[in-house]
């Protein structure tokens, strides 16, 4: 696996969390994801950061297909606990590269 896609980003997450819906429509399934039951009331929090690990999970694999294949590792998710250990905290980064002629609306893919 050395592609961003939905489908290795469906495989980093728990089963069921992405799904192809018909008519160029893609679900993300945050029920799945969290393992909970939601509504629109619901937090986002755990949802979104249970996502955010799962894209820096699939980067992580990302990589090391890519140094398996001989291929320079990619920039693009990551996550760190920091803070302490009694008020621990997690830092996400995401870094995407831009054609600033084309800016906001061309951002390239690091593995292409």
């Amino acid at each position: 696996m050395s592609t961003l896609s939905y489908q290795a980003l469906g495989e980093a997450l728990p089963p069921g969390s992405i799904e192809f819906v018909g008519n160029n429509q893609l679900k993300a399934n945050f029920s799945q994801i969290t393992g909970n039951d939601l509504s629109l009331e619901s937090s986002s929090i755990e949802g979104i950061v249970k996502l955010l690990r799962g894209i820096a999970k699939l980067t992580d694999q990302v990589n090391e297909a890519r140094i398996n294949q001989d291929l320079d590792p990619i920039e693009f998710a990551s996550e760190m606990l920091a803070g302490t250990a009694e008020q621990p905290e997690y830092h996400f980064l995401i870094k995407v590269k831009v054609d600033t002629a084309l800016f906001p609306d061309n951002l390239d893919d690091p593995t292409d």
